[in-house]
């Protein structure tokens, strides 16, 4: 018995109760796809910022820039990012992991190009006594 060319369209239709194109547009909309975008470029972000932060303006304020620390070169600290652990004394990653740093170091920067950054203050201070200030 030979079936019709859209038969799996017209079982979707009454399996399911609809075809997804009926109602993902309404709740997956470009503004949504932008938004996920930021938050997942954020996201990454979040996570590399300390890094590259200590690894550029951490070794030029350490008070030993130039004295033993340096950014470039196989010992500095930006190619430790680049090393298994983290560390200049770490192997080198492998062509994978290298691309997913570099991902993550260009998300920080389009981070930062992009919005305020953020300093985290606290409202309310606990003394030793356990009084709140």
């Amino acid at each position: 018995m030979m079936m019709p060319a859209n038969f799996s369209a017209v079982n979707a239709e009454v399996v399911y109760g609809g075809a997804v194109a009926d109602y993902l547009p309404n709740a997956w909309t470009a503004a949504n796809v932008k938004q996920f975008s930021s938050n997942v470029i954020t996201l990454i972000s979040n996570s590399f910022t300390s890094m590259l932060l200590n690894a550029t303006l951490g070794t030029m304020f350490s008070g030993s820039w130039g004295d033993g620390s340096k950014l470039f070169g196989d010992d500095g600290s930006l190619t430790a990012l680049y090393k298994v652990g983290r560390v200049s004394t770490g192997d080198y990653q492998n062509f994978g992991n290298k691309i997913m740093t570099t991902l993550g170091l260009a998300s920080v920067v389009y981070t930062l190009g992009m919005k305020d950054a953020a300093v985290l203050t606290v409202k309310k201070v606990t003394d030793i006594n356990g009084n709140i200030s």
